[in-house]
């Protein structure tokens, strides 16, 4: 305190240094608004006192001390001064000399944030501290006690209030502002960079730049303000590299940025720091059309941008093609930290892949063959995803093991069985066109290599699909790509919002053309399958009968069984069948079929043989022998291969010109191993009299049999007997 030992009733030698006027309250002010009241100025300075020097004060002189301590003040000098008073307003009333009072702002009182939330308790009045000029404007005095407002100065702000697509604006003091931009609230760039930001919040600030006659520009990095954040924090936090000026970017490498603005006529104005500002021509801002792009830009929204040039101006892409071959720039350490609500996330395998399931996928595996008459079923693709996380990972149901969302999200289709009565139908004509068994294998690798090539190609397109940009940007430019569509909901799947991705499904399904059913078929398979997995056996039959009612019925409950059948949801997958399937549709030899696959593969076998009869009262005598074939490709892989073997036997002895049955037969019994049953059955082929169209290609396989498993005899005795054929029918 300044007065330590004059207490009331003391006798002190003082000196009057000048008189004040003030106005007294004794009066009403409109009565008497002239009424004032002089009052002495003394000082208890031994230097005052002392001083020989005196002036004399006229009568009606008036002592105004502010205007020419103000004129003398510097920003950033030291000045004492004592506490007069503790203003609820939020500062201190600093008395500086006989009628001038500067205010101390309570967040500029200490750099400890304890001290600043109870900044009442930090002072008494009439103790004394050393204070620093903060600000002479308007000739008003602040202070301060953590120093002046220059570049790189730490100080606690409050949050005044967010700005979308701007920033955050602080209050440093009662009369001064500062503005964090976009850039400059987190370490690592988030989608939502204002979320954590409400008013009133004490945050500590650090000083990026003062320009003259506009607010000051803060920043809330931590990188910024603390000096020991990196070696405290270590490889935990990623931090997107500051970038202060036009000098720190690099041609040729991809940045994190904010969308500043958009013009119909120049672009996107992408913010990279807080005063580096680059341009993304509409011509850059993908590799494909882009129609009405400009809502797909809003202010504020993350995105990544390709440095094209740095001077005269910035210039920047967004296209994917650049931003695979640029080489990122960003300061990555490691993973984000909790402050920052970004879940780690990594899209491990987006690539094309068949929407099918293990189990009832093996109705399309057992009729498949090599026969010149096999008529291969083309299956729509979809992409199959994989997430990891570091905080969880995704279960497909209680009942089943942790696993991944590939499983998740891939379309569990129930396969339709070989049509093996049309490809008979078809085998004949196309013998007669001479079209022989060898071009159409070569037709077959050429279709499977491209289709490979593809796939290859859709995954280095997929791989940078890493943001909801690059999404957005993906199905406005195919809105009619499923593919496109399921990947979008494996990204927000990928983060964690379930109901995004539900709002994306149906966003889809009410985007893609009417005509296009089989991509709403894999999108409406997707969402079965998050049903299944993060929502409730209700919901989901909710969803499937929802996609029942604008599609084909017997599809979507087969592509549902699926779904259950992945998930090994056995119970609920023979409720779809019992009262779905098996009632609705039981003149299609697909489902019946599908069931027999879905029971053998449960070592239901049994059953599966039991339901054979079943299916034959119900379906028509034209599907009976394909019912039976395929009942009986089961039975040599999940049942009895002798049972199986009798009951080809049966069928062929009723239809022995059927070649799709006999190569169906043979792939079975060589898949065995058993070459001596193997060779006798290809014996009783070759000794068929079947035209000679049919004919060559059991020769041909008998000859392709002996390659692996014979030798140069038993391919000489082959050819004999090819001949002895030949000569047979020129005799005949």
């Amino acid at each position: 305190s300044g007065i330590n030992a004059e207490y009331g009733g003391d006798r002190i030698q003082v000196k009057l240094i000048g008189f004040r006027h003030s106005k007294s309250h004794r009066y009403l002010p409109i009565t008497r608004t002239d009424y004032v009241r002089s009052m002495g100025e003394f000082s208890l300075r031994d230097s005052v006192i002392n001083s020989s020097k005196t002036r004399e004060i006229k009568e009606d002189e008036k002592v105004d001390e502010t205007k020419d301590l103000i004129g003398s003040l510097v920003v950033g000098q030291e000045i004492p001064g004592f506490v007069k008073s503790i203003d609820s307003a939020g500062f201190y009333w600093i008395s500086l000399t006989p009628g001038v009072e500067g205010r101390l702002w309570h967040t500029l009182t200490s750099t400890d944030k304890d001290e600043v939330e109870n900044w009442t308790d930090r002072f008494s009045v009439g103790q004394c501290v050393i204070a620093t000029v903060f600000s002479t404007r308007d000739n008003r005095i602040d202070l301060s006690l953590v120093g002046a407002l220059t570049v790189d100065a730490k100080l606690w702000c409050t949050v005044k209030t967010t700005m979308p697509g701007v920033g955050v604006k602080f209050q440093i003091s009662n009369r001064d502002f500062g503005v964090a931009p976009l850039t400059e609230l987190h370490d690592h760039y988030t989608k939502a960079p204002l979320e954590k930001f409400e008013e009133g919040d004490l945050v500590q600030c650090s000083v990026v730049a003062v320009p003259h006659g506009k607010p000051p520009t803060l920043s809330v990095r931590k990188s910024r303000t603390s000096q020991r954040w990196k070696k405290a924090v270590g490889n935990r936090v990623v931090v997107d590299r500051v970038i202060n000026s036009v000098s720190d970017l690099e041609e040729g490498s991809v940045y994190s940025g904010y969308v500043k603005s958009t013009s119909p006529t120049a672009g996107v104005f992408v913010a990279l720091g807080h005063s580096v500002i680059g341009r993304v021509l509409m011509k850059n801002l993908s590799d494909n059309f882009l129609k009405n792009w400009q809502p797909m830009f809003p202010l504020g929204k993350l995105v990544k941008v390709y440095v094209l040039q740095t001077q005269p101006k910035v210039e920047l892409s967004m296209k994917r093609s650049d931003l695979k071959k640029g080489k990122t720039s960003d300061d990555k350490e490691g993973k984000e930290s909790d402050d920052e609500r970004d879940v780690q996330r990594c899209l491990d395998d987006i690539l094309l892949d068949k929407f099918q399931d293990s189990d009832a996928s093996d109705i399309d595996n057992q009729d498949n063959s090599d026969s010149e008459e096999d008529e291969v079923r083309e299956v729509d693709e979809a992409p199959k995803i994989t997430f990891t996380s570091n905080q969880s990972k995704c279960d497909l149901s209680a009942e089943s093991d942790s696993v991944s969302l590939r499983e998740v999200l891939e379309e569990d289709e129930v396969s339709e069985a070989e049509d093996q009565e049309e490809c008979e139908n078809k085998s004949e004509p196309e013998l007669k066109k001479g079209k022989s068994f060898e071009k159409r294998e070569k037709r077959r690798k050429k279709d499977a290599a491209e289709e490979e090539l593809r796939k290859i190609e859709m995954k280095s397109a997929s791989s940078i699909l890493d943001t909801e940009d690059d999404f957005e940007k993906e199905v406005a430019s195919k809105p009619d790509s499923g593919t496109g569509w399921v990947c979008y909901m494996a990204y927000w799947l990928g983060i964690g919002n379930v109901d995004k991705a539900r709002l994306t499904a149906k966003r889809a399904l009410d985007t893609i053309n009417y005509r296009k059913e089989e991509e709403k078929l894999n999108v409406w398979s997707a969402l079965f399958n998050l049903e299944n997995s993060f929502g409730t056996h209700e919901g989901l039959m909710k969803v499937c009968k929802e996609a029942a009612a604008v599609n084909d019925s017997k599809t979507v409950f087969l592509r549902l069984a699926g779904v259950l059948g992945k998930s090994r949801k056995y119970q609920e997958l023979d409720e779809v069948y019992s009262s779905v399937l098996l009632k609705k549709h039981k003149r299609s030899r697909k489902v019946w079929c599908s069931y027999c696959t879905v029971l053998a593969s449960q070592d239901r076998i049994q059953e599966a043989r039991e339901l054979l009869a079943k299916a034959l009262k119900s379906l028509p005598k034209h599907k009976h022998i394909r019912t039976i074939s395929h009942f009986a490709q089961t039975e040599y892989k999940m049942g009895d291969p002798n049972r199986g073997s009798t009951m080809f036997e049966n069928i062929l002895n009723s239809y022995p010109h059927r070649l799709d049955l006999w190569s169906v037969y043979l792939d079975k019994t060589i898949a065995l191993n058993d070459t001596h049953q193997s060779r006798l059955l290809l014996d009783r082929m070759v000794g068929l009299k079947l035209p000679i169209k049919k004919m060559k290609f059991f020769f041909k396989r008998y000859i392709d049999f002996e390659m692996v498993h014979g030798d140069e005899k038993s391919l000489d005795t082959i050819r004999i007997k090819a001949q002895e054929y030949l000569n047979h029918k020129d005799d005949e």
